[in-house]
Formats: C-alpha cells, structure tokens, sequence
C-alpha cells in the first residue's frame, strides 16, 4: 500500500468499516512508514476527541489511544487467521471421514 492510499483508509479503519485484507496492509504500512503513523495517530486523536465532545461524558467512554486501536486491530487478525485455519482443518477431517464411511 503506498502512502496515499493509507491516508485515504485512516477514517474507515477508525470506523472499523474496512476488510480483513485492507486492515492486514493498512497495519503493516503503519508499522513501517513512521509519517503515515504520526499522521494516523493525529488523525485517530481528533476524531476520537471530537466524538468523545458530542457524547453524554458521563455515559459513554470513548478511547483516545491510537496505538490500542492497532493493537486490537492485529489481534482480530490474528484470530480470523486462527479460525480460517480451523475451518480448513475441520473440512479436511469431514473430507477423511467421509471417504472412510464409502
């Protein structure tokens, strides 16, 4: 992913709206390109700071840590990754059985 196109993604990743595959390169981007991630971190303060502002303050606690949104983020995908290699497995064991009941 190249600059631009991270910068462009920074609204819907903090609006949780992108797929598995852009949040895997959005991160990745992030980590190694230090102006994206400054830029990133402005970007998630403000808005999280400007929600937080319109919110009942005593009802609804926003985050205001950009970094724990990345962190949470890399988890997720961490365990979608999990669970599509369980998929495979349990497909795998339905296909052995199956073959064993033939």
């Amino acid at each position: 992913m190249q600059c631009k196109e991270v910068q462009s993604k920074f609204i819907p990743f903090i609006n949780n709206e992108l797929n598995q595959k852009e949040l895997k390169e959005f991160t990745r981007h992030i980590h190694q390109c230090k102006d994206c991630h400054e830029e990133y971190d402005i970007y998630y303060t403000m808005i999280m700071g400007m929600r937080y502002l319109e919110s009942d303050n005593n009802k609804t606690e926003l985050k205001i840590d950009s970094e724990q949104k990345i962190k949470e983020t890399e988890e997720y995908l961490l365990q979608y990754k999990i669970f599509q290699g369980e998929k495979i497995i349990l497909f795998i064991v339905l296909c052995i059985g199956l073959v064993f009941l033939l």
